[in-house]
């Protein structure tokens, strides 16, 4: 297969919404293998179509450690159709080269999308898995939204996105999250 560009953080396809896959063609299977490629050539564990240039309702994951193998997953079109609960998430993201920081996400969920054959299947993994954020970060990005709209500490967010040559976060862009922040402000 083929490895693609990752766009970085500043383009401007990171903040438009993707478009909806109308069919599950050999392109579209073609290019979700070619993101499991260029996502494995980059170390990581999920890719969506817009981080390389296609403005599609796309992504690819596999969260798979060495004592817990995991089938390789694409989801088509998805939606999340059922959330709760919340928790605090260390994240990166291949689009911002080693930026790492913590994200307010939801602790549970259930999704629903059509896979690289275009069967649609409904997913819950476990409460607060890998699995359960990555979903989340990769299904944000085929929204215009990016984990740094997440963030818990936006200075210490634009330090580190300064010190690795990345354009500043744009205030107007955090996500107000009272539910999220009243469950995790329960929590303490």
């Amino acid at each position: 297969m083929a490895l693609l560009q990752i766009v970085k953080y500043g383009d401007p396809i990171l903040r438009t919404p993707a478009k909806e896959i109308p069919k599950v063609s050999s392109k579209i299977q073609k290019l979700a293998a070619d993101m499991f490629d260029t996502m494995y050539a980059h170390v990581g564990v999920g890719l969506a179509a817009p981080q390389v240039g296609e403005n599609k309702r796309l992504f690819v994951l596999d969260c798979s450690t060495d004592e817990q193998p995991q089938p390789q997953l694409v989801f088509i079109n998805p939606v999340i159709i059922k959330k709760e609960g919340a928790l605090i998430s260390w994240e990166g993201c291949l689009s911002f080269p080693n930026v790492f920081i913590d994200v307010k996400r939801y602790s549970k969920l259930t999704v629903r999308a059509k896979d690289v054959k275009g069967r649609t299947f409904t997913l819950t993994p476990e409460p607060g898995s890998l699995l359960c954020r990555a979903i989340q970060h990769e299904l944000d990005h085929l929204n215009g939204i990016l984990f740094i709209d997440h963030l818990i500490d936006r200075f210490g967010a634009d330090a580190l996105l300064k010190e690795n040559g990345l354009p500043a976060i744009d205030p107007s862009l955090i996500l107000p999250e009272p539910d999220l922040d009243q469950i995790l402000q329960c929590s303490i």
